[in-house]
């Protein structure tokens, strides 16, 4: 697990390093061809019909759920129009668990070995031009090539993240509706205003000239399916002889992935944790995740050592997850992915924040409670340094001490009980 660590962090530096040296020289290029484009042939006005809209998210499924406001703005303004997504193959699963809003066809994934991301890139563009999209709207948070790739589907109007004074990333002057990123407001409100802006037939400020109220952050609710809650469950029956549904009462614990060690809380600390949950017999600790969590999985797994600690990191399809949290009393987790999962489901999440806020980039829907130490240094990891932080030591998250996170939860949860 070590070396596919290494693996992982030799892969985002790449990543960071091509999007800056390459990147910058393509959106230059871009920016070139648009101009002489719209010399030649320049855009025409008024209220055209949208017919095809993209959204453009590689990475973090996590912003995927939080740009399904978006998503339905659009659909619910442009009801005809088919919305298209692209994004990288890990995440495509997340989308049988919003609602249908873009349909399965119209879901183009990437890989992320670098022959398979140019080719599928190559690929998607093509079907992309053939389909002759009408509004690309970019998420990624300053990508260069997420911008080039929008250039590149030929869309009348691109929406999407631009520096204007600030010291952000050059993208090109090729996006016809430009974003200030506003890094106090949630990312979620940040998303929600592409769809405002695009009424207009281009953005050039930073203005919006439009609140964006919380009411109007929707999201989809997942209902239980008795097929897949049956097989959760005997999953969980065959893992553990002891569970008995209806009064065995589940923690799910998410540990971390080990790719952005910043944002995770030591494993000593969930290990500490779950012997504080395991004390009341009837309490059962659930490991999930992806499979990169399975080297801290097993870490907790040793030492913890009780047949009430399962591990079940990828052995659950995406539906089985949500089965999951639907059956169990709370989800501890490192901020990820997993937790903005949980929030379509009405377990209580308890979310460990430290280098990155809350107020940015929490769930939003469900009861969540979120654990941040609220150090002056923090939140450091931003968008601004590509999730870049010359801090070695994760001080504010170790500040979370296992005794309160157990206290509160207990609380929440109905207990009431003190860590011993």
């Amino acid at each position: 697990m070590r070396i596919a660590k290494q693996d992982d962090f030799r892969r985002i530096a790449f990543a960071r390093k091509a999007d800056y040296l390459a990147g910058s020289f393509l959106c230059l290029l871009a920016s070139g061809l648009s101009f002489i484009l719209k010399l030649f042939s320049p855009a025409g006005k008024g209220s055209a019909a949208v017919r095809k809209v993209l959204f453009v998210k590689f990475t973090e499924l996590g912003a995927i759920i939080l740009a399904y406001p978006l998503m339905k703005q659009v659909k619910d303004r442009y009801p005809s129009a088919d919305l298209f997504f692209v994004t990288f193959k890990r995440n495509k699963d997340v989308f049988s668990v919003l609602g249908g809003i873009i349909p399965p066809g119209n879901i183009l994934v990437i890989r992320e070995t670098t022959a398979g991301f140019f080719l599928d890139a190559f690929s998607a563009i093509r079907r992309l031009r053939r389909e002759k999209i009408d509004i690309v709207f970019d998420l990624e948070f300053f990508s260069r090539f997420s911008a080039v790739f929008s250039f590149l589907t030929g869309a009348k109007k691109i929406s999407g993240f631009y520096r204007y004074c600030l010291e952000g990333l050059y993208r090109g002057s090729f996006i016809t509706h430009k974003m200030q990123y506003n890094p106090f407001l949630h990312i979620a409100k940040n998303y929600l205003s592409f769809g405002f802006a695009v009424l207009r037939d281009e953005k050039t400020s930073p203005c919006l000239e439009q609140k964006i109220d919380s009411g109007m952050l929707v999201f989809p609710r997942y209902h239980s399916k008795d097929g897949t809650k049956q097989g959760l469950l005997m999953k969980l029956k065959d893992s553990c002889p002891g569970f008995t549904e209806g009064e065995s009462r589940i923690f799910i614990i998410n540990p971390g992935e080990g790719t952005l060690p910043l944002r995770e809380w030591p494993v000593e600390n969930f290990i500490c944790l779950a012997e504080f949950i395991l004390e009341d017999e009837r309490n059962y600790i659930v490991i999930a995740g992806t499979g990169a969590a399975s080297s801290r999985a097993g870490i907790i797994l040793k030492r913890v050592n009780s047949p009430r600690c399962l591990d079940m990191v990828s052995r659950t399809s995406v539906e089985e997850l949500m089965e999951l949290f639907l059956v169990s009393e709370a989800l501890i987790s490192n901020d990820c992915g997993l937790a903005h999962l949980a929030a379509l489901t009405p377990v209580k999440k308890f979310i460990l924040f430290g280098p990155e806020s809350p107020d940015v980039f929490g769930p939003l829907a469900g009861e969540c409670y979120p654990l941040y130490s609220g150090w002056d240094c923090s939140p450091c990891l931003s968008v601004f340094s590509h999730r870049s932080c010359a801090c070695e030591d994760n001080l504010c998250l170790k500040a979370i001490k296992p005794a309160d996170v157990y206290c509160l939860i207990m609380e929440k949860t109905g207990e009431g009980k003190d860590a011993r």
